[in-house]
C-alpha cells in the first residue's frame, strides 16, 4: 500500500504529474452543504490542499482569506505557482498533524480526503487523533470542521468522539460522481461538520495519557467495526 502519510510519497507523485487533481469531488457538488458555512470574511484553513481546485473555486466564489498546508513541499511551490494570481490566498508547507498556528486563529477548518490518507498509513489511530486535536486547537469557538471523505458513519464519526475534542457533529451525504473509480464502499461520498462548543481541558502534553487513551479508543472501535 502507498505511505500516504510520508512527505516522500507526495513529493514524487507530484514531480510525476504536475497539474489538478481532486479526491472526490471539487467545490461545486459540496457548495449546496458547506457553501451557507463558508462566509466571504470566514478566515479558512484547508489542511492537505494537495493539487484541488478546492481552494481556487473557493475563492473564485468570494473567499479570499485562505490558508493552504500540505506535507509536500513540491506541491506548495507548484500550487503558488499556478494560482500566484489569487493573492490573497497563502501556501505553506506544514504537516497537520504539528501545526504552527496560534489557537484559535480559525473560522472554518476543510480536510478533504486528509483523514482518509491518515487511516490508511501506519500508526493510524493516533495520527487521526493528533490531526484533529491540532484542527480543535486553531479552530475558534462556534468554528467548522469540514471533513469530506468516503468512509461510512460506523468507520469514522467516533474519531470525532474521542476525548478532547469538543464538538457537535453532523453527518451529510453527496452523491459520487457518475465515472468515479476510487474504492468508497457505498454510491455516496460523506461529509461530517464538526462545530466547535468549548476548549479541551489543558493536559500539559501529558503524551502517556494519550496513548492510555488510544488504546482504549482502539479497543473499543475493532471490537464494533474496522477501517
Amino acid at each position: 500500500m502507498p505511505e500516504y502519510g510520508k512527505s516522500d510519497y507526495w513529493d514524487e507523485r507530484y514531480k510525476a504529474n504536475d497539474t489538478t487533481f481532486d479526491w472526490y469531488v471539487s467545490y461545486e457538488p459540496l457548495k449546496d452543504i458547506i457553501g451557507p458555512l463558508i462566509k466571504s470574511d470566514s478566515r479558512t484553513l484547508v489542511c492537505g490542499c494537495g493539487n484541488s481546485r478546492f481552494s481556487a473555486q473557493l475563492y473564485d466564489n468570494g473567499t479570499h482569506d485562505i490558508t493552504n498546508i500540505d506535507i509536500s513541499d513540491v506541491v506548495i511551490n507548484q500550487m503558488k505557482n499556478r494560482y500566484k494570481d489569487m493573492d490573497k490566498m497563502s501556501w505553506l508547507k506544514m504537516c497537520g498533524t504539528e501545526m504552527d498556528f496560534p489557537d484559535n486563529n480559525f473560522d472554518v477548518v476543510v480536510c478533504k480526503a486528509t483523514i482518509d490518507a491518515l487511516l490508511c498509513g501506519s500508526n493510524s489511530f493516533h495520527q487521526a487523533y493528533l490531526l484533529n486535536k491540532q484542527v480543535s486547537r486553531v479552530m475558534k469557538k462556534g468554528g467548522k470542521y469540514i471533513v469530506v471523505s468516503y468512509g461510512q458513519p460506523d468507520t469514522r464519526i467516533d474519531h470525532f468522539r474521542r476525548k478532547k475534542l469538543c464538538w457537535e457533529i453532523e453527518h451529510h451525504t453527496i452523491d459520487k460522481p457518475v465515472f468515479s473509480c476510487d474504492s468508497a464502499p457505498s454510491s455516496y461520498y460523506h461529509v461530517y461538520i464538526m462545530t466547535k462548543t468549548g476548549e479541551a481541558p489543558d493536559d500539559g502534553g501529558d503524551d502517556e495519557d494519550d496513548d492510555e487513551e488510544d488504546d482504549e479508543f482502539y479497543d473499543k472501535f475493532q471490537a464494533n467495526t474496522s477501517v
